[in-house]
C-alpha cells in the first residue's frame, strides 16, 4: 500500500514524502524585499518536518503588480544572495525546492493593465523574456525547479481561458493556441536553465476534456510536472463535498493520461483521507498551503503517530489578509 511518507520519485527528483508544501502570500519581508529572518526559519522548519516538496510563497514578476506588496520580487537587489541562502538551508535535509512565479496585471512596454486580447506580439515577447530573465534568477538562486502559476486568477490563467482569449490569431482558438505564449516559455526555460518545469493551472470539472487536453499539451511540450487547482481557490474547498469529489475525479483522469508527476491542489487535510485518496486512485501527490501556516511542524507528529489531521479551521485569513502566518494559534 502506498503512504504518505513513502520516498518516491518525481522526475528526476526525490521525495521523502508526498505532501507538497505550496505557498501563497509573503507577510515577512523588509522594506526593498529583503527577507527577515522569520522566513528562513518557517523554510528550515518545513525542511525538516517531513514536506517532500516545498513551492515558495509567490513571487511577483512585476514590482507594480496587484499583490507585489504581499510577494517576493526577482527585482530586488539581493535577491540572489537572499534565496540561495534559504536553498541551501532546504537543501540541508535533502528536500526539493520550486519558486512560484506569475502576475496579475499586466503592465509591459509602457502600457498599463492590458487585457488578453489587446496584447501585442511585442507585448508577449516582453513577457516572456521578463519569465527567462527571472527563471535564470531563480535557477542561480539554487531552486530545483520553477512553478509557472498559469492558474487561479494570475494573468496567464486568462490568457488559457477561451471566455477571457478572443483572439484570432495564433495566440487564440484552440487549446494548443491558447497555450503557445506558455509552451513557447516552457521551452526557452529549460534551454536556458536546469530547472524542473512545474505548472500550475485550472481545472474545470464542467469541461474535463479540455483539462485533460490542457494537461496533455503541457506534459508533451515540456512540463516536468502539473499541479491542479480552481481559479476560486481556496474558497473552492469550503464548499460541499461534491465539488471536492469532482475536483478528485478530474485530477485523478489526469494523472491516469499523463506520464509526468500530478499534485492534487488541495482539499484534504487529514492523513487517513490522504491515504485512502492515493491507494483507491492514480493521484500521488498531495499538496497543502494553510495547515503548514498554522503548524508547519505537523507532519513530524504523523509521522510518529501514524494518524493525524490538521488543527487548521480554514477560517482562510491566511488568505484574505494576504500573510503568510497564522492568524489563530495552535493553542487557540
Amino acid at each position: 500500500m502506498k503512504d504518505i511518507f513513502d520516498e518516491c520519485q518525481f522526475g528526476d527528483l526525490k521525495l521523502k514524502s508526498r505532501i507538497v508544501r505550496t505557498g501563497l502570500w509573503e507577510s515577512q519581508i523588509r522594506q526593498h524585499g529583503y527577507l527577515k529572518p522569520e522566513v528562513f526559519l518557517r523554510y528550515e522548519r518545513l525542511a525538516k518536518n517531513h514536506a517532500g516538496l516545498i513551492i515558495t510563497e509567490l513571487i511577483s514578476l512585476y514590482p507594480h503588480d496587484k499583490f507585489s506588496d504581499y510577494s517576493h520580487s526577482p527585482n530586488y537587489p539581493l535577491f540572489m544572495k537572499d534565496f540561495k541562502t534559504l536553498t541551501d538551508i532546504v537543501h540541508e535535509y535533502e528536500v526539493p525546492i520550486f519558486a512560484q512565479i506569475a502576475f496579475a496585471n499586466c503592465n509591459v512596454n509602457g502600457k498599463q493593465m492590458i487585457g488578453v486580447n489587446d496584447l501585442t506580439i511585442e507585448d508577449i515577447r516582453q513577457i516572456q523574456s521578463d519569465y527567462i530573465i527571472a527563471a535564470r534568477k531563480i535557477h542561480f538562486s539554487g531552486f530545483d525547479g520553477i512553478q509557472l502559476n498559469i492558474g487561479n486568477n494570475y494573468f496567464l490563467s486568462k490568457v488559457i481561458d477561451a471566455s477571457e482569449n478572443k483572439r484570432d490569431d495564433n495566440y487564440g482558438g484552440s487549446v494548443f493556441n491558447r497555450l503557445r505564449m506558455i509552451i513557447e516559455l516552457i521551452q526557452a526555460i529549460k534551454k536556458t536553465t536546469s530547472l524542473h518545469v512545474n505548472c500550475r493551472f485550472n481545472i474545470n470539472p464542467q469541461n474535463p476534456q479540455e483539462s485533460l487536453e490542457i494537461a496533455q499539451t503541457l506534459e508533451k511540450y515540456g512540463a516536468d510536472s502539473l499541479q491542479v487547482t480552481k481559479p476560486s481557490s481556496p474558497q473552492f474547498f469550503t464548499k460541499e463535498n461534491s465539488d471536492k469529489e469532482a475536483l478528485f475525479e478530474l485530477t485523478d483522469k489526469i494523472s491516469c493520461e499523463v506520464d509526468i508527476p500530478v499534485i492534487l491542489g488541495g482539499g484534504l487535510s487529514d492523513m487517513a483521507g490522504i491515504n485512502e485518496l492515493i491507494n483507491k486512485t492514480d493521484i500521488e501527490y498531495v499538496s497543502m498551503h494553510r495547515p503548514f501556516v498554522f503548524n508547519p511542524t505537523f507532519l513530524t507528529q504523523w509521522f510518529g503517530d501514524g494518524e493525524g489531521e490538521s488543527g487548521c479551521t480554514k477560517c482562510n485569513n491566511c488568505y484574505w489578509k494576504k500573510t503568510s502566518t497564522c492568524h489563530m494559534t495552535a493553542d487557540d
